[in-house]
């Protein structure tokens, strides 16, 4: 009995084996079915491009236009018109009003409303040297030295210029006056008639009032030849020129700033027969003294100008070489170059001409004060 139940239990743990074969066979058999795959490449024609028929098109027969000209046309006459024009007279030369010393401290300017930007140019300088230029520095006589307002009369300014023309053109004879810290460089002294306030403005010292200062430019005089030369100039109201160390040219206002220029220059005064006989800006115009220079040999030079009423204010300079003979402006008097140590940019010209009345000075031509 009990073999007979061992049997039977082989029968039964025989069943699982069995069927984990048959699974086995017929995995085998689907993995073989999946791998025979059978690939058919099926190759496409290649599609011939086959033009189409020609068509005729119809052409036109071009024409050749054909324009009918009348032999006997003639031109329509034409009239003239004719006027007559009534020549006008030369009239008299009417020299500009004299102005300056009675105008008082706030005396205006017709014409002068709006002020120049002298953001791009100055015409009492650039910022920058060029190397033959002259170096300008601005005293304000209504400033101590640190910049606070002193009381300051007329009298008192005409005095302290004075003394500084007697004392040598020395810094240390204005010490006690302000000084502003930008100078400016100019190739040019050529001021035409403008607006007082308009200098310090240009040294960045807006806020001074136009009246009461001096701006005192040095430099040095030199030529690439030997040249025999003198100064025409007009101030108002001071323009004093100094040379290797001797006064050459005063051309202040007529009147008290004259007068005390002179007495500071030991007496000088033009030799010349020209002398305020013909005006230049504002007022007439001094002739300095003859001047020789030898090639490329400097001298030293100084230039003092000032305004002490304020209201219009003028520096001019020219040349007049030995020797050259000049046009004449409608005055009579000879039209010279104005002073210059180089070539002036379009701008300097334009300020120059905006003021200065036509036909009294030159701006481009005439030597230019250089040792090249």
């Amino acid at each position: 009995m009990k073999k007979r139940l061992n049997k039977a239990k082989g029968v039964v743990k025989g069943a699982p084996s069995g069927f984990v074969v048959s699974l086995l066979v017929h995995a085998a058999a689907f993995l073989l079915a999946g791998m025979l795959v059978v690939f058919s490449v099926v190759q496409k024609e290649e599609k011939k491009f086959v033009p189409p028929a020609p068509v005729d098109r119809p052409k036109m027969k071009l024409k050749k236009p054909q324009v009918k000209v009348k032999k006997t046309s003639k031109p329509k006459p034409t009239t003239r018109i004719v006027t007559k024009v009534k020549r006008a007279s030369m009239p008299d030369i009417q020299l500009p009003e004299m102005s300056g010393m009675a105008d008082g401290l706030a005396g205006g300017i017709g014409g002068f409303e709006i002020m120049p930007d002298l953001g791009e140019v100055t015409i009492f300088g650039g910022g920058q040297s060029i190397g033959n230029d002259f170096v300008g520095t601005f005293i304000d006589f209504k400033r101590n030295r640190q910049g606070r307002p002193i009381p300051m009369s007329r009298e008192k300014y005409t005095e302290e210029m004075k003394q500084f023309v007697l004392r040598g053109w020395k810094p240390a004879a204005i010490a006690q006056y302000y000084r502003s810290p930008k100078q400016l460089y100019a190739t040019t002294i050529m001021v035409p008639a403008i607006l007082s306030s308009i200098a310090p403005s240009a040294f960045d010292e807006a806020d001074t009032i136009g009246y009461c200062w001096a701006v005192h430019y040095k430099g040095q005089l030199v030529h690439k030849e030997d040249i025999t030369f003198r100064f025409w100039g007009q101030g108002d109201d001071n323009l004093v020129v100094r040379v290797d160390g001797k006064i050459v040219l005063n051309a202040s206002w007529p009147g008290n700033s004259e007068e005390a220029m002179q007495s500071a220059c030991r007496g000088w005064s033009s030799k010349s027969a020209d002398s305020r006989k013909f005006y230049l800006g504002n007022n007439t115009a001094v002739v300095g003294d003859w001047i020789t220079l030898k090639a490329g040999v400097p001298l030293d030079m100084d230039v003092l100008i000032g305004e002490e009423p304020g209201g219009q204010f003028s520096a001019m300079l020219t040349v007049e070489v030995e020797g050259v003979d000049y046009p004449r402006n409608r005055q009579g008097g000879p039209i010279l170059p104005i002073f210059k140590t180089t070539e002036p940019s379009h701008d300097l010209v334009d300020a120059i001409y905006e003021t200065m009345p036509e036909g009294e000075a030159s701006v481009t031509n005439g030597p230019v004060f250089r040792d090249y």
